[in-house]
């Protein structure tokens, strides 16, 4: 192929970046929300110095959603920036494959909003399963490029 036609493989950080964002959006709400528990007294802050005080501890919904959801974005998502690297590594960044991830992308955004909001299960569920095809996808394309 004429290198003058070919994709910018670059381009494949931008939605590598913007998940990297949205990691951090979701350590600031964490955050914030385990400072407004504890000036509200609705947790000892001394509890998170272990996660363990050696008494039942009644952590606050938003706490315990967006400390789930950070994990999540330790689980599956690893295996996107996995299949992106391999996809800058052996030059097979084109359109589809970028539009993939950034589709990829935009789902994990629709299901922390989700898991962050509402929390309503089926609609969670339906994001975070289209993401997984979706990634699925992207490694199936890659595997039959290279």
């Amino acid at each position: 192929m004429n290198n003058k036609f070919m994709m910018n493989q670059n381009l494949i950080y931008y939605p590598c970046f913007a998940l990297l964002l949205l990691c951090f959006l979701v350590l600031l709400k964490l955050f914030l929300s385990r400072v407004h528990a504890v000036k509200k007294g609705k947790i000892d802050f001394r509890y998170f110095k272990t996660f363990n005080l050696n008494q039942p501890v009644d952590v606050p919904q938003d706490i315990q959603q967006a400390a789930r959801n950070f994990t999540n974005l330790f689980e599956v998502p690893t295996l996107f920036f996995m299949v992106c690297l391999f996809g800058l590594y052996t030059q097979n960044v084109d359109s589809l494959f970028l539009g993939l991830a950034w589709f990829y992308v935009a789902l994990r955004y629709i299901h922390s909003l989700i898991h962050l909001t509402t929390n309503k299960l089926f609609q969670r569920m339906t994001s975070y399963a289209l993401s997984c095809l979706i990634l699925l996808a992207m490694g199936i394309y890659l595997a039959c490029k290279i």
